[in-house]
C-alpha cells in the first residue's frame, strides 16, 4: 500500500484486490444504483479528480494485470501496425491473433495474456492499441454510463479498484445505502 498527500491508502497487491472484489460484489452492484441516480457532471469532475491523483501513485508499467486479463479492441489501421510489426500480412495477422465479435462486428485480440506482454511491459508500448492507451476508461466523461465496466475492472486494475473505493467513501456511500435501500 501507499499513501497518498492525502493520506488515502491506495491498494496495489492484485492478489488483496481480488480477495476484496469478491467480499464487495454485492456492495459494488449496490453502489452503481446509486450512482446511476447522481448528477453525471458531479460524478464526473469526482471521478476525474480521484482517477489523476490515483494515477499520480500507480505505474501500470509494474503492473501488467489487464494485459494478463482482458483481450483489447482492435481497429483496421492498429491491425496493419501489429502485422507489420510482426512481419505478417494483415490476413495471416488477423487469422492468428484477431477474433470478431460476430453480433457486434468488433474486433479483438484473441489471447490472454496479451502476446505483446512481456514480463508485466508491454513490448510494443508505442504502438499498443487505443483501447490500451485508454485503459482503464476512467479518465472517459459520463462514468456512471459505464459502471458495469467499472465492475468488470474492479479485481483486475488498482485504478479502477482505488478509484471505485475512494469515490464511495467521498460519497459517503455507508450513510447514503442505509437510508436509499430503506426508501427503494
Amino acid at each position: 500500500m501507499k499513501h497518498s498527500a492525502k493520506m488515502k491508502l491506495i491498494e496495489l497487491n492484485i492478489e488483496k484486490i481480488v480477495l476484496i472484489g469478491a467480499q464487495k460484489e454485492e456492495e459494488n452492484f449496490d453502489f452503481r444504483i446509486i450512482l446511476k441516480g447522481q448528477d453525471f457532471k458531479r460524478i464526473d469532475k469526482i471521478v476525474h479528480r480521484l482517477d489523476k491523483e490515483i494515477r499520480s501513485q500507480i505505474d501500470c508499467k509494474k503492473c501488467g494485470n489487464c494485459c494478463k486479463s482482458l483481450r483489447p479492441c482492435v481497429t483496421e489501421s492498429e491491425i496493419d501496425t501489429l502485422s507489420r510489426i510482426d512481419n505478417l500480412t494483415q490476413h495471416d495477422f488477423v487469422t492468428g491473433f484477431v477474433e470478431i465479435d460476430n453480433l457486434e462486428g468488433i474486433k479483438y485480440l484473441k489471447d490472454t495474456p496479451c502476446k505483446y506482454l512481456e514480463d508485466k511491459t508491454c513490448s510494443i508500448y508505442k504502438n499498443r492499441p487505443e483501447d490500451c492507451k485508454s485503459y482503464p476508461h476512467t479518465q472517459k466523461t459520463e462514468f456512471i454510463t459505464r459502471t458495469l465496466g467499472m465492475i468488470d475492472n474492479y479485481e483486475i486494475c488498482p485504478i479502477v479498484f482505488n478509484l471505485f473505493e475512494q469515490l464511495k467513501e467521498e460519497l459517503g456511500y455507508k450513510y447514503i445505502k442505509k437510508y436509499w435501500f430503506n426508501r427503494h
